[in-house]
Parts: structure tokens; C-alpha cells; sequence
């Protein structure tokens, strides 16, 4: 006589039932779009820097606030996911953050400098807490399927900045005719994840109320991570990869206008480097998933990026290209990996969620220091060359934090792996 079947309590049943729920389609959907309205305002706005910078008489590090501003933001209101979640479900938190966005980028099309600066501000108080929660939304809904899904959400977070850039010169000459009409005409793409993610929100409602009897409530956070020298690691590596790619974002196009190359042309080299981060974005969660230790992957997605701003130093017009496509193969590898290490590192999502929220929080406030800096120095200098040394430097800490945070050590606090406080069905 066959025995009753028990009930499946593996880690992953919650989520199973979450996904059947809401549907796999919505859920893909969602993610897609949330992933793609990531970056929207930083690449729109730095392939327009120097027509905002004549419009308004502004120096580079004024300049600096569009995409420095974000930046900060990033890390100042990450921290706010945490408590968000505590009484709103994660796609519920995700639909506000993303009308932030929608609201933010429509503000951009205003005549004031101080209102474009406010609304790109607003912007990044939305894109903060949603960069917290895309890794935990991913964990909830498909933790049998991170590296594929973390792999395809940092993809698109990585292209769309370059799309943006890419698209925004030619989208100002052919169909708006206004640069300000151009960064406003953005948030078309912000009020569609707006859709999608209400729907997936509305569907979860569902999830919450069939897990409310068997699993806790939302995620505390955990301040024990604070104490945790893998959780510090992944931190810096985190905040060190961004330093590099906001950098990259706010100044390579107008590195290269400089030097004289035509604003389409110089726009189109982030739009490569993008491009081109979508490939390491989507193999390197893959294959960091299937590694015990991811050591050897961080030093090699550095190693890229060392390559890439080396080029970028030479300065030449003729393999630009190139050096775009290295630094953008660094950069998708290292973003992705930075999102994957925060659950392969956490044995639990509420440790998750705590570890992405210090990550990103911390780690974003670090990086706002690059555009800022190189914008800085580069007034102070009147060359590029001294902001490209400063960024080869600290590509040696960005290795030694991803070195560490790759060793196969789960988040601790002292000598104890932080306890599961469960998942966070039900938030």
C-alpha cells in the first residue's frame, strides 16, 4: 500500500506555489521590464550632458549631479526596501518605486535646471529601492532558476543605459527636436513595467494570503550582516564595479566628444558597451552558480574592465570600439556577479534582503564618489587622462573584494551563519 503523499516543505515549495499563482509569463514579464527601466535616466541623460551643460552654463562637475545625483540616491534610499516590505508585498513595493520613475523622468522636460535635477532625483528614489528588490523578486519567484534569471535581469539592466544613450541623439534629431521633450519621452517605457508589475502585484495578493498561516511576516533587517567580512566583501565589490560603470555611463560619450568625435558617434559607444555587457550579463550568473568558489570569475570580469580603461586611455579613434566592448564585457560580468554572489552568500532571503540592501546601499553611496570625482578632477586638470589612472587604481580593490566575496563562506556574524528567519512570502 502506497504511503500519503507529504506535503513539500523544501525551500523552493513556497515559491513553486508563488509562481503557479501569478503565472511564470507575468512573472518573466515583469522582471523584463523593471530590469529595462533600471538605467533609463542615467544613459538618456549622459548622451545629452553637453547640450544640457550649454543650455545651462554648467561645468563638468555641476554637470555631474544628473548622473552623480541617481547615484546617491541608490544609496541613501536602498535601505528603505527593508521596511517597505514589512507591509507591502515586493511587487506592491515595486509598483510604487516604478511610478516614482514614471513621474521623476516626465519631469525631466521641464525649462528649469532645478526641476530636470529634482525629477532625475525622484527617478533615483524609485530605481533605489527596485534595485534592492529585483534580486529578492527573482529569489521568490524562481530560486531554482537564479543564475538564469539574475543573468537576464542584469542583461537588461546593463543594455538599457546604452539603449538609451544610443537612442536618445537620434530620437532629439528625427522625431522630438527637443533634448528636454527626448529625456521626458522616456517614461514611456517606465509606465509599461508600471503595468506589468501591478498585474504580478494584484496576482501575488493571492500567494500572500495562502502562505499567511505557515510563513512569517516580511524580513527585519538583519544587523548582524554588519559584521559579516563576506558581506563586507560583496559590499565592495558592489560598490567598486558601480564607481566603474557610473563613470563610464556619465563620461565616455563626452570622453570622446572632447577629443572630437561627432555626439551620435560618442553616444553609439555606450550603446556598444551595453550591448556588449549582455553577453558576460547573462553567462556569468550561469556559470558562477555552478562554482563552489567564484574567486577566479570576479578576477577575470576585472580583468576586462583593467583592459578597456587602458584603451580608453590611449585615446584612440580607430579602436574606441573596442575598448567600449571590453569594458562593457567587465562591467555586465561584474554587475551580474555582484547580484548573484548576494544569494549565493545568504543562506535565507530575509538574509538576502539585508545583504543586497547594505550591499546596495552602501555600495551605491561609494560609487556616486565616480562620476563626481572624475568630473572634478578632469575640471581641475583640464585632461581625461588623470580620471582614467584614478580609475585603474581602484580597479585593484574592486579584484581584492571580489576575490574574497567569491570564496565559498555563507554571510556570518562572528563565528555563526546568520539564522533563517524564513521566506519573504507573504511581503
Amino acid at each position: 500500500m502506497d504511503s500519503p503523499r507529504q506535503p513539500d516543505t523544501s525551500p523552493a515549495a513556497p515559491a513553486r506555489t508563488a509562481l503557479s499563482v501569478v503565472g511564470p509569463g507575468v512573472a518573466v514579464v515583469a522582471i523584463v521590464l523593471l530590469a529595462f527601466d533600471l538605467r533609463l535616466v542615467f544613459g538618456s541623460a549622459s548622451a545629452v550632458l553637453t547640450e544640457i551643460r550649454l543650455t545651462y552654463d554648467l561645468g563638468s562637475g555641476s554637470a555631474a549631479l544628473l548622473t552623480t545625483g541617481p547615484v546617491l540616491c541608490l544609496g541613501v534610499f536602498a535601505v528603505a526596501a527593508t521596511r517597505a516590505v514589512r507591509r507591502w508585498s515586493v511587487p506592491a513595493v515595486l509598483v510604487g518605486c516604478l511610478l516614482l520613475v514614471v513621474v521623476g523622468t516626465v519631469l525631466r522636460g521641464a525649462p528649469w535646471w532645478s526641476v530636470l535635477v529634482f525629477g532625475t532625483l525622484l527617478a533615483g528614489m524609485g530605481i533605489a529601492v527596485a534595485n534592492v528588490l529585483g534580486p529578492v523578486l527573482i529569489r521568490l519567484l524562481f530560486p531554482h532558476r537564479i543564475g538564469l534569471m539574475t543573468g537576464l535581469f542584469t542583461a537588461l539592466v546593463s543594455a538599457s543605459a546604452g539603449i538609451a544613450s544610443g537612442a536618445t541623439v537620434p530620437l532629439d534629431a528625427a522625431v522630438f527636436h527637443s533634448w528636454r521633450t527626448t529625456l521626458a519621452a522616456w517614461a514611456i517605457p517606465s509606465v509599461l513595467a508600471v503595468v506589468a508589475m501591478a498585474v504580478l502585484a494584484l496576482r501575488y495578493r493571492r500567494v500572500s494570503r495562502a502562505t499567511s498561516t505557515s510563513a512569517p511576516s516580511a524580513p527585519q533587517w538583519q544587523a548582524g550582516v554588519l559584521r559579516s567580512p563576506v558581506a563586507w566583501a560583496v559590499t565592495g565589490f558592489m560598490g567598486v564595479q558601480s564607481l566603474l560603470a557610473y563613470s563610464m555611463i556619465a563620461w565616455l560619450p563626452t570622453i570622446y566628444r572632447d577629443r572630437g568625435l561627432a555626439a551620435e558617434s560618442a553616444g553609439l559607444l555606450l550603446t556598444a558597451l551595453s550591448v556588449s555587457s549582455i553577453v558576460t550579463a547573462l553567462t556569468v550568473p550561469v556559470l558562477a552558480a555552478r562554482l563552489r568558489r567564484q574567486s577566479g570569475l570576479a578576477i577575470a570580469v576585472v580583468a576586462l574592465s583593467v583592459a578597456g580603461l587602458i584603451g580608453v586611455l590611449a585615446g584612440s579613434f580607430e579602436l574606441a570600439i573596442v575598448w567600449a566592448i571590453l569594458l562593457g564585457l567587465g562591467q555586465g560580468g561584474q554587475l551580474s556577479l555582484a547580484l548573484t554572489l548576494m544569494n549565493l552568500r545568504a543562506p535565507n532571503t530575509s538574509t538576502a534582503t539585508s545583504l543586497s540592501a547594505m550591499a546596495q546601499s552602501i555600495g551605491y553611496v561609494v560609487s556616486a564618489a565616480g562620476p563626481l570625482a572624475a568630473g572634478a578632477i578632469h575640471s581641475s586638470t583640464g585632461s581625461w587622462t588623470a580620471p582614467l589612472l584614478a580609475l585603474l587604481v581602484v580597479m585593484i580593490a574592486l579584484a581584492l573584494c571580489g576575490w574574497i566575496a567569491g570564496r565559498d563562506a555563507p554571510v556570518t556574524t562572528g563565528d555563526r551563519t546568520i539564522e533563517s528567519t524564513g521566506i519573504v512570502a507573504g511581503s
